[in-house]
């Protein structure tokens, strides 16, 4: 079974919409060059309106300067798909519409690219298959199996020939968040895509979504934050929305697109792009989506002092895929040891019950299977309980020069 999406480590820059357009009455002003908004690529589901999806109307609060609070969400009142009006009461909202557009080829460099890796399926009954065996030291035996499926069951394709890649956008001329998907203002890699999505707050009598796997990014990939230095907080909930059974998924499935790091992985500079990876699609259909809403809280118990909290935000990052992540760039910690990061949902329409913390990796997208748990000293790091969740991390001081506990 060919691979869908590369091993790389959980974004350390998640890129949010931070670019504004002026008004025809706004004072004209030179429009710089800013970072892109990637396009989506993996499945989604909100349970309240993410206002980047749709479109907006500006308003001028008259102070002299554009910013991202000067955009509401608009609503078409009249039913010609033009949004008039920033009343809700008066209209629909009317989402930003997105034209596949891959063309736009890779051209750099390969050498700090991950290969794309995936498990060996059953295609009958959809699970991970243990090939290998994985040595004490480290080395693997192929194709004897060893009755545990871990990384050493994986079978990874280097980038090169998986090519031709289509990179995200990195670069947009326009600070207009109606265009934020639109290729003709991308200045590099003019590539746009965008996978299914849906939001339940439009819907009528919505029944919870049921959480099945919760990634906590960064600490679940050995990395440790340090004293005074930003470190990005992503929490990404996975719901599971289709079966697998009969040899396929049920029609439940959601589409993403097929993806890869192709440079500086787990960077501030990393870019991911798409790829056919010899199936003659961009496309393949998901067993999950990841779930957003607004509805939410964070904060981190220091070793000393009281608990305080710290911000995040609904956000996409450089994979497509979207998760909470840390505004304003990453929680700063002040002492060295063990602070508990917790994360709590405020939000009717979301369920943790049999939830699990869980790497994003260890699945399998295209048929909802399980590969791996979390390793037994990761486990004891993180918890799930009603609707919060937490992780424990270990913050070490400057001149420590290495990783935290573990």
């Amino acid at each position: 079974m060919r691979p869908l999406r590369a091993l790389c480590a959980t974004s350390l820059t998640t890129i949010l919409l931070v670019t504004v357009a002026a008004s025809p009455a706004a004072v004209a002003k030179k429009q710089d060059l800013s970072a892109a908004t990637p396009n989506l690529s993996f499945p989604l589901i909100m349970t309240d309106t993410v206002q980047k999806f749709y479109q907006q109307i500006y308003v001028d609060d008259l102070d002299g300067v554009v910013e991202p609070s000067d955009w509401e969400l608009g609503y078409d009142s009249d039913g010609d798909g033009v949004v008039d009006t920033t009343d809700a009461t008066l209209g629909v909202l009317v989402p930003i519409a997105v034209t596949e557009d891959i063309g736009d080829v890779y051209g750099g460099s390969y050498t700090d690219g991950d290969p794309v890796c995936s498990y060996t399926v059953d295609p009958v009954t959809g699970e991970a298959v243990d090939i290998n065996t994985e040595n004490a030291d480290g080395t693997v035996t192929l194709g004897v199996p060893d009755g545990v499926i871990n990384d050493a069951d994986l079978t990874c394709v280097a980038l090169t020939e998986l090519a031709p890649w289509y990179p995200q956008p990195r670069d947009t001329t326009t600070t207009d968040p109606n265009l934020i998907w639109n290729t003709l203002y991308v200045s590099n890699y003019r590539n746009s895509w965008q996978a299914d999505w849906t939001n339940l707050a439009l819907a009528t009598d919505p029944a919870p979504v049921s959480i099945a796997f919760i990634d906590w990014g960064n600490p679940l990939e050995n990395i440790s934050p340090t004293v005074g230095q930003r470190f990005p907080v992503e929490v990404t909930l996975h719901a599971k929305v289709a079966d697998w059974a009969d040899g396929a998924l049920t029609d439940t499935s959601m589409t993403g697109y097929r993806m890869g790091c192709l440079e500086y992985g787990s960077s501030q500079t990393e870019l991911f792009g798409t790829s056919q990876m010899d199936t003659g699609s961009f496309t393949y259909e998901s067993a999950f989506a990841t779930v957003l809403t607004t509805k939410f809280r964070a904060e981190v118990q220091p070793p000393t002092g009281p608990s305080y909290s710290i911000a995040l935000e609904p956000g996409i990052g450089p994979s497509g895929k979207m998760n909470f992540a840390s505004a304003g760039g990453g929680w700063i910690p002040t002492m060295p040891g063990l602070h508990r990061i917790t994360f709590y949902v405020e939000d009717p329409l979301i369920t943790f019950e049999g939830a699990l913390v869980n790497n994003d990796e260890h699945y399998v997208m295209t048929t909802g299977a399980l590969a791996q748990t979390l390793s037994t000293n990761k486990e004891g790091l993180s918890w799930v309980q009603g609707d919060v969740t937490w992780i424990d991390v270990d913050v070490v001081a400057p001149s420590g020069g290495g990783k935290g506990r573990r």
